[in-house]
């Protein structure tokens, strides 16, 4: 059986070739989403942070080329690939293994348990296109107006669990263990304004809006592992999303506030705050429709049996981006260093259905000329669900091009070797304000 490179084969099944929900792009990989002075990305997480980025005398700024960045997050089970791929091979040929039947129940069973439990890959990605964003200030609506256009994409792997049993008559194994395949496909238009609405001799205080309609393709499909055997992993996702993709359209609302002193910002933002909802292609229904024999007829008669028999997952499923509110702060201890530091108020599902709330922290240099690069460093926790902290680093080469790098501090064995289990990249092109 071939190698279940899981990760690898979610973004050929999706035809990825920019990628959401769960990752933070340009120099916010390191900063997190506050209200820094880093770079343009700053005004896509508070639309308040529009009026700050023109400078005095400017009225245009925009992004040179796309923003890409992608992460990789793995659960906490070693080998969890490797064991997958070896109890389909034996579940397909008994005689693959010299062990006694109940030692093969005892070891594959607590792979099942265990990959049941916090057996899963993740991967996130996006990138904005040329250009963007884009931001004017307008004399008519006394405020900066943006416009933004980004895709992204997430897409993960989990285990459902099923227990192995043996059949002495014909010497064989069973289980009804399933790999649980979820993805999503978000494009998103945004216009957003922001503007100056008060004035203080100790700082001033910026509102903003965003506006953003939301397309997004959401697929899911359940693969049991007894047809995997000698299958390549990827071609049978790919077949499956093109089957069970379902594509809708909503809006989605934001609203920001930022106050800015001489020597320190707080923001507050409100995301999608009309709770905008987009649908998931159905599973495991009219599978008789379906012809016998097939891997689509297989992997419906086992969708059949973890929504309608098991009741673990959902037949039919909405996917909500839900209402959120962010506090981030920002404190310059100098012209040149800063630290900084967000956190989201409440939990909130990402597009697999995973439950996010991070902590982000910061500090960076900012350099004033362009031989001497400005650096970055943070760290970063989710609160909820998966509970992983990471590290960051970046630096921003010639005043615009961006280079930040995500490290986890929590490891899992993959083939006999320890493996970050969150670990990403972006690249950004953009000027610094």
């Amino acid at each position: 059986m071939k190698k279940l490179i899981i990760a690898t084969s979610i973004l050929m099944a999706c035809n990825v070739h920019a990628d959401s929900s769960s990752i933070n792009t340009g120099s916010a990989m390191s900063l997190g989403p506050s209200s820094s002075s880093a770079s343009l990305s700053s005004a896509s997480y508070n639309p308040a942070m529009n009026a700050l980025i023109l400078n005095e005398g400017e009225n245009m700024r925009m992004s040179y080329f796309p923003t890409f960045g992608f992460n990789v997050e793995i659960g906490e089970v070693d080998n969890f690939a490797d064991d997958l791929e070896e109890l389909a091979d034996i579940i397909d040929d008994p005689s693959l293994t010299t062990d006694e039947p109940s030692a093969v129940l005892d070891r594959f069973n607590d792979v099942i348990d265990r990959a049941g439990e916090s057996g899963y890959v993740k991967i996130n990605a996006g990138m904005n296109a040329p250009l963007l964003p884009l931001y004017f200030y307008s004399e008519t609506l006394q405020g900066t107006i943006g416009f933004d256009y980004s895709v992204n994409v997430q897409a993960g792997v989990s285990f459902l669990a099923s227990e192995l049993s043996y059949n002495n008559q014909n010497n064989s194994f069973a289980t009804a263990s399933a790999l649980y395949v979820k993805s999503g496909i978000e494009q998103t238009f945004a216009v957003s304004y922001g503007r100056e609405v008060f004035n203080h001799h100790l700082g001033k205080l910026y509102a903003g809006g965003k506006f953003k309609y939301i397309t997004m393709e959401l697929s899911k499909q359940v693969l049991p592992i007894i047809e995997l055997a000698g299958e390549n992993l990827s071609e049978l996702i790919r077949d499956e999303y093109d089957q069970n993709q379902d594509s809708t359209s909503d809006f989605g609302v934001d609203v920001g506030l930022v106050w800015d002193a001489e020597t320190y910002r707080v923001g507050l933002t409100f995301e999608n705050i009309n709770s905008p909802e987009f649908e998931y292609g159905e599973i495991g229904t009219n599978c008789e429709s379906i012809a016998e024999n097939t891997s689509s007829r297989a992997n419906c008669e086992s969708a059949k049996f973890f929504t309608q028999t098991v009741g673990q997952i959902s037949a039919n499923e909405v996917h909500t981006k839900n209402a959120t509110a962010r506090l981030d702060g920002l404190y310059k201890l100098s012209n040149e260093v800063e630290v900084s530091a967000a956190l989201d108020l409440a939990k909130y599902d990402d597009i697999i259905g995973d439950d996010n709330q991070w902590l982000h922290t910061s500090v960076a240099y900012h350099s004033d000329g362009y031989i001497i690069p400005s650096i970055r460093a943070g760290y970063h926790k989710n609160l909820a669900g998966s509970k992983i902290s990471t590290i960051t680093a970046g630096l921003t080469l010639f005043d615009i091009v961006a280079l930040d790098f995500e490290y986890g501090l929590d490891s899992v064995e993959i083939d006999d070797s320890s493996t970050p289990r969150r670990f990403g990249f972006s690249l950004s092109i953009q000027e610094q304000f």
